[in-house]
């Protein structure tokens, strides 16, 4: 009998495992609609803004960007997939096409394609920097940090500046390259660049970085205490941990049904005391390890160990 049920929850599973695949939207028939840049568009900027609406039912959209066109490339420029309906880029004076699709994991839309020529700004104060990485509101780990961005045209140097809180700036490099290195402090750092030559500037680009290397503390275990044991079957989990000031913090419990704890029984992200349904009769060892948004970890609690009658 057991046997029979096993078989008939497969069948259930790849029923509706099937069902969902099944019930998602042909996009063959649909056609994506570009807005911006139309074709036959003069864009006079190096930084383009590709953009188009939305296709329901697609849950990514394929982005190629060929020069001097598709027949005829004499290089793929750009070819990435993306879930928004916008995306921004750096392109040197030149003709292209581009095309987009709307997709889905098993269909997808025909490629609409545009073709559109980059005529730079005279003024090169008006040309922008594109910054490449870090990506803006990233919360890194590390102190170290490389910053990138894309070149911009008739630039002889960049100007790199850190800047607190207070929008004060606390520290500036100049260089020729299109990345450096600074040395984050903790928290929240706005980083921006602009590219210079001999006579003018362009405005600065701004992105925000946060930085928490200090991992948490230790949590300790309060209950159920080492060598504890219940009757019912629901057990209430709780401890202490000072929290250390950064990005938010959690804490983890692990469970396990043997002393080298290698049988995991459950593993649950909390902030909070807690209450776990386990099974009777059995004996269990847990301990628990706190982490934040930047993906430090504690140390791990002591073990305990819990019987359940």
């Amino acid at each position: 009998m057991k046997r029979i049920n096993i078989y008939l929850g497969i069948v259930f599973l790849v029923f509706f495992s099937c069902e969902e695949v099944l019930l998602e939207e042909d996009l063959s028939d649909k056609t994506i609609l570009i807005n911006a840049p139309t074709d036959g568009a003069t864009v006079r900027n190096t930084s383009v803004t590709f953009n188009w609406e939305t296709v329901d039912q697609a849950t990514a959209y394929r982005l190629q960007v060929a020069q001097p066109d598709f027949e005829n490339a004499a290089q793929i420029v750009l070819d990435t997939t993306i879930t928004g309906t916008s995306f921004n880029t750096s392109l040197v004076r030149n003709s292209y096409n581009w095309r987009v699709r709307g997709q889905n994991s098993g269909t997808s839309t025909p490629y609409v394609t545009a073709g559109f020529t980059v005529v730079e700004s005279e003024d090169f104060s008006a040309r922008e920097v594109l910054l490449v990485t870090p990506g803006n509101t990233t919360i890194v780990n590390t102190t170290s940090i490389n910053l990138q961005w894309q070149a911009v045209t008739d630039a002889t140097s960049y100007r790199i500046q850190l800047l607190n809180q207070s929008n004060a700036v606390v520290e500036e490099k100049t260089t020729a390259d299109t990345s450096v290195s600074f040395t984050f402090p903790e928290g929240v750092t706005q980083w921006q660049v602009r590219a210079e030559n001999n006579t003018q500037n362009t405005l600065y680009t701004t992105r925000s970085l946060t930085v928490d290397s200090m991992k948490p503390n230790q949590p300790v275990v309060v209950a159920p205490a080492n060598e504890a044991s219940q009757a019912g079957t629901t057990v209430t989990f709780s401890w202490t941990r000072e929290a250390v000031a950064g990005t938010p913090e959690f804490d983890s419990i692990y469970i396990y049904s043997d002393v080298a704890l290698t049988q995991l029984v459950s593993k649950n992200r909390v902030t909070s005391p807690t209450d776990i349904e386990l099974d009777a009769s059995t004996t269990y060892y847990w301990f628990l390890k706190a982490f934040d948004e930047a993906e430090n970890e504690s140390e791990s609690s002591t073990s305990s160990r819990f019987t359940i009658n």
